[in-house]
């Protein structure tokens, strides 16, 4: 998914009539967002995207794509870690085999 979109969904997620325009001078009953009450929600959006969902998904991409490595945050999930990179190289240290 785009930023683009993700955005435009976190406006309609805020405002379930973001998707409609109305007029300033339409009665404040009616549904809809004026152009420029649409544009400021959609750059309010667009900070809380850039400033809090942009650099983890930063980062989830980068430990996905192998451009950053994983610390253990305890014993148990080094001694995991460990397991798991001896079964991806291929050394038979929980008695498994590495499919090829």
């Amino acid at each position: 998914m785009k930023k683009e979109e993700i955005i435009h969904n976190m406006c309609m997620t805020y405002r379930h009539d973001y998707g409609l325009r109305k007029e300033s001078n339409d009665p404040s009953w009616t549904a809809g967002m004026t152009e420029e009450d649409a544009v400021m929600l959609y750059k309010t959006m667009e900070q809380i995207y850039v400033n809090n969902m942009e650099p983890l998904l930063q980062e989830f991409n980068d430990l996905k794509e192998g451009k950053r490595c994983q610390v253990p945050q305890s014993k148990e999930h080094a001694a995991l870690m460990f397991k798991l990179a001896s079964l991806y190289l291929g050394e038979d240290t929980l008695g498994l085999k590495r499919n090829k």
